[in-house]
C-alpha cells in the first residue's frame, strides 16, 4: 500500500469534480504543521486552492518537510473554520487506542481488524481505508460531495460512529467538520522513530481508488433504526433507484441542527451583503456574533466551540480570544451545561440549556430590512411574505426535479382536453364516463376540463 502516498491521500479526500458532485468541489484545503523551535513546537497553518492541494502535499514530503504535517478532510471558503465550510466529502474517526488498556501496545493492524469486526457486527459499512498515524488509527468513509446544509445529518453519523468505536478509543473531540489529520508519508514526532511514518494499512477497494459510499445509504445504515425501519428504508431506496430518482442528496427534515445550520448560513450571507470587506461595523458586532454563537452551539462539539467562535469573532470583529470568551460567555456556558447533560426548566418542562433564537427575534435584533432579505438571498431570516415566496419557489423546483410540468402548461393541456371533450359531447352525444374511457383519463378530469373550457368560452 506504499502507492497511497501524500498525493494519492489528498486526491482521495479532494478529487476532481465528478458526476455526483455537481461541480461543487471548489474552495481551499488547509494544511497545518507543528514546527520545531527553541522551547517547543508551534502550530503553522496555511490554505491552498483545492486543485493544487495534492501537489502541495507531495512537494512538502519530497522536500523532507514531513514531520507533523496535517491537512483538512473537508473544503472551505478561505480559512479552516466551520463557519466557512464549503463542502463535505468524508466521514472519519480518530482512534487513540494506545490510551485504552485493552489495546495499548498492540500492533495497529490487529487493532484495525478488531475495529472493522466491531463495525461489521453492528451492521455498519466498512470504511474506505484505514491509516496508521504513529500513535493511533484514522478510519475514513469517503462519500460523494455534499453541500454544507447536509452538516446536521453528517454530524449525527459522526457521533454514532464514535459511540460504536468507543472501545477502541474514538476521540470525541475530533468529530467536527473542520478537523485535520496527518498526511500519508509524514512522520509523527511523538511516536517511536521506527514506526513514526503515517501510511495506509487497510483499503476497501483498490489503493488507487478506495470505495466511495453514497452518503444517504451510509447514513441509513449507521443511524439507529428498528429492523423493520431498515427494511423499509432498503425498499424505499430500491424503489427510488428503479424510478431513476436521486438517492444521494441530504435529508430535508427540519431538526434543531438544520435550523442552526440555516441560521448560521443566513447570518454569513447577511454579513457578506452588508460588509463586503468582511469586518462588521462597531455597534452591531455583539448582536451578530451572539446570534452566530447560539447557532454554532448546536453545530460544534463543545470541545471545539470556543476555538471556532474565537476564529469567527477575530475574522468578523477583530476580537482576540479573551475578549470573545468574555462577551460570549453565556453562550459558551450554556453549551458546556448541555454537554454535561444538564437541563433547565422552562414553561413547566425540562429543556436543553442552549439558546435557540426565533428568526423573527434575529430579524428585529439585526434590523434586517425587506430589501436585504431578497438581495442577500436569506432563507430563514425573512418576513412571512418572503417566506411564502421561498416555499412556493422550493415547491416549483421540487416538481420540476420530479419531472412535473409547469402549472401554465398543465392549465393549457386541461383547456385543450376540455374543448375536445365538449366537441365530442355535443357532436356524438357521449356521456362524461364514455368520454373518460375514450380519452384515457378519469371522469373527474373530464368534468373539470369541460367546466374550464366552458368558462373560457
Amino acid at each position: 500500500m506504499d502507492a497511497f502516498d501524500a498525493l494519492a491521500h489528498v486526491v482521495a479526500l479532494h478529487p476532481r469534480n465528478g458526476r455526483l458532485d455537481g461541480g461543487r468541489r471548489r474552495g481551499t484545503v488547509s494544511f497545518g504543521q507543528r514546527i520545531a523551535e527553541p522551547g517547543g513546537r508551534h502550530w503553522k497553518e496555511w490554505s491552498v486552492d483545492i486543485s493544487e492541494a495534492p501537489f502541495a502535499a507531495r512537494d512538502l514530503i519530497r522536500r523532507d518537510e514531513a514531520i507533523d504535517l496535517y491537512f483538512s478532510q473537508n473544503a472551505f471558503h478561505g480559512w479552516r473554520r466551520l463557519a466557512q465550510l464549503s463542502t463535505l466529502g468524508a466521514l472519519y474517526q480518530d482512534l487513540d487506542y494506545q490510551r485504552r488498556a485493552t489495546h495499548a501496545g498492540k500492533d495497529p493492524r490487529v487493532v484495525a481488524e478488531g475495529a472493522l469486526a466491531a463495525l461489521d457486527e453492528t451492521g455498519i459499512p466498512s470504511p474506505s481505508f484505514v491509516m496508521k498515524t504513529g500513535r493511533g488509527l484514522c478510519l475514513v468513509w469517503l462519500h460523494e460531495l455534499l453541500p454544507r446544509n447536509a452538516l446536521p445529518r453528517w454530524q449525527a453519523v459522526q457521533k454514532r460512529l464514535a459511540d460504536i468505536l468507543t472501545p477502541f478509543g474514538s476521540d470525541k473531540a475530533a468529530l467536527d467538520a473542520a478537523r485535520v489529520f496527518r498526511v500519508s508519508g509524514s512522520l509523527n514526532s511523538r511516536a517511536d522513530p521506527l514506526d513514526a511514518e503515517v501510511r495506509m494499512i487497510w483499503c476497501n477497494g483498490s489503493v488507487g481508488e478506495p470505495f466511495r459510499h453514497v452518503f444517504s445509504d451510509l447514513a441509513d445504515e449507521v443511524l439507529p433504526h428498528t429492523r423493520t425501519g431498515l427494511l423499509s428504508l432498503s425498499a424505499e431506496r430500491a424503489r427510488r433507484k428503479a424510478e431513476g430518482m436521486q438517492v444521494g442528496g441530504p435529508a430535508r427534515t427540519l431538526t434543531v441542527a438544520t435550523w442552526a445550520e440555516t441560521m448560521l448560513s443566513d447570518l454569513q450571507r447577511l454579513r457578506t451583503h452588508r460588509y463586503p470587506e468582511g469586518a462588521i461595523h462597531p455597534g452591531e458586532r455583539d448582536r451578530w456574533l451572539f446570534c452566530a454563537a447560539t447557532a454554532m452551539a448546536w453545530l460544534c462539539p463543545h470541545q471545539v466551540l470556543e476555538r471556532e467562535l474565537s476564529a469567527l469573532a477575530h475574522e468578523a470583529a477583530g476580537w482576540e480570544g479573551k475578549e470573545t470568551r468574555g462577551r460570549m460567555s453565556s453562550a459558551l456556558a450554556r453549551a458546556r451545561m448541555a454537554a454535561a447533560g444538564q437541563r433547565l426548566e422552562w414553561d413547566g418542562r425540562e429543556v436543553d440549556p442552549r439558546y435557540r433564537m426565533k428568526a423573527s427575534t434575529v430579524v428585529e435584533w439585526l434590523e434586517i430590512e425587506s430589501g436585504e432579505m431578497r438581495e442577500a438571498g436569506l432563507r430563514m431570516l425573512v418576513e412571512s411574505d418572503r417566506a411564502r415566496e421561498i416555499t412556493a419557489e422550493r415547491q416549483r423546483d421540487s416538481r420540476r426535479r420530479k419531472g412535473a410540468q409547469d402549472r401554465t402548461a398543465l392549465q393549457a393541456a386541461r383547456l385543450e382536453l376540455g374543448r375536445k371533450a365538449r366537441f365530442l359531447q355535443v357532436s356524438k352525444g357521449l356521456t362524461v364516463r364514455e368520454l373518460a374511457d375514450m380519452l384515457g383519463v378519469s371522469a373527474f378530469q373530464v368534468s373539470k376540463a369541460i367546466t374550464e373550457a366552458n368558462a373560457k368560452g
